[in-house]
């Protein structure tokens, strides 16, 4: 990783990013969805570490970062980069936020993943290799918190729901309609797993400032990894969302009935929460390892898992399970 631009402010600084995971890593960190490989010639504009940035990949391993060129931002691009590629190598057990996700790094430490690949190549077992590759989202989110946006139309609730999720203050709510204007995020653990709860504009046609938080909102959903649709519970019940996600019904303190099986929540009175985190935990982490167990426990062991898996053949499956023993992870 280098600066491409000579140091001190200007309107426009260049960071590269140079190494075989470069396209990976800052894929890894873009707001917005991006292909699994680059197309050499295109842009790409969204945001990153904060700022509005352009992409241009020359190739997988070189990638230019053009953003803002005050000392700040750079700093702050330079450092998610440089944090990228850390934690990419091998994230250490400290790196994790919670309890669950360092005792899993731990094991993957002491060689639990490097030993299930090796008993792989050894003896294939394709049954075996799906398990493996049926924690590879889990080996993403170890050090990275899970996205999950709450979303809807205006006074629904999302707002309150995110202080109530959160347990304090974090979102300002308002009987105005538009009031958020920002993707307002704060990071929690359910059942031990690192969130990153969004509180995001209500969707609607919109102008001005409040178009804006609306345009804000629909990039975070991009890339959240899961959506949570709140609808008024007093309110007719309105056409379902385009994406998918979890549909929630918000002020049923207020309402006696909802669709059935429904989730029902009060954010007021806290009512359906733990079921609401339950159902969280459930949709993101269907399946958690045992204590142990082995995790692909990096963004490129879980891809390379997850190909080796959705492979056409045995030969191609081996030559990618030989991949992850060639990226520095730990011996037994």
């Amino acid at each position: 990783m280098s600066l491409l631009t000579p140091p001190g402010s200007g309107a426009i600084a260049t960071v590269e990013v140079a190494g075989p995971d470069a396209w990976l890593r800052v894929r890894e960190l873009f707001s917005k969805s991006l292909p699994e490989q680059p197309e050499p010639g295109r842009f790409w504009h969204g945001r990153f570490a904060g700022d509005d940035v352009v992409l241009a990949a020359k190739s997988a391993d070189l990638v230019e970062i053009h953003c803002h060129g005050g000392r700040r931002i750079v700093r702050e691009v330079t450092d998610a980069c440089g944090f990228a590629v850390r934690q990419a190598a091998n994230p250490h057990p400290a790196s994790a936020t919670t309890l669950k996700t360092a005792s899993i790094l731990l094991d993957q430490q002491c060689g639990a993943f490097r030993r299930a690949v090796e008993s792989l190549l050894a003896s294939f077992d394709p049954a075996k290799l799906a398990e493996l590759a049926s924690f590879a989202p889990i080996g993403r989110h170890l050090v990275t918190p899970w996205k999950v946006a709450i979303a809807g139309p205006p006074n629904v609730g999302k707002s309150s729901l995110l202080n109530a999720l959160a347990g304090y203050r974090r979102s300002v709510v308002s009987e105005t309609p538009g009031t958020t204007r920002d993707v307002v995020t704060v990071r929690l653990a359910f059942d031990g797993w690192p969130m990153e709860l969004a509180d995001t504009a209500g969707l609607r046609e919109a102008a001005g400032l409040e178009a804006e938080g609306i345009e804000r909102a629909e990039t975070f959903l991009e890339s959240a990894d899961l959506v949570l649709w709140v609808q008024d519970a007093t309110q007719p019940e309105p056409d379902a969302p385009a994406r998918d996600g979890l549909i929630l019904f918000n002020k049923c303190d207020l309402a006696p009935a909802s669709p059935p099986d429904a989730i029902r929540v009060s954010a007021k009175s806290g009512e359906g929460l733990p079921g609401l985190v339950a159902a969280i935990v459930r949709h993101l982490i269907p399946i958690a390892p045992e204590p142990g167990a082995a995790v692909p426990y990096t963004p490129r062991l879980a891809a390379l898992i997850e190909r080796a898996h959705a492979a056409e053949s045995r030969d191609e499956a081996i030559a990618l399970l030989r991949a992850c023993l060639c990226t520095g992870e730990p011996a037994t």
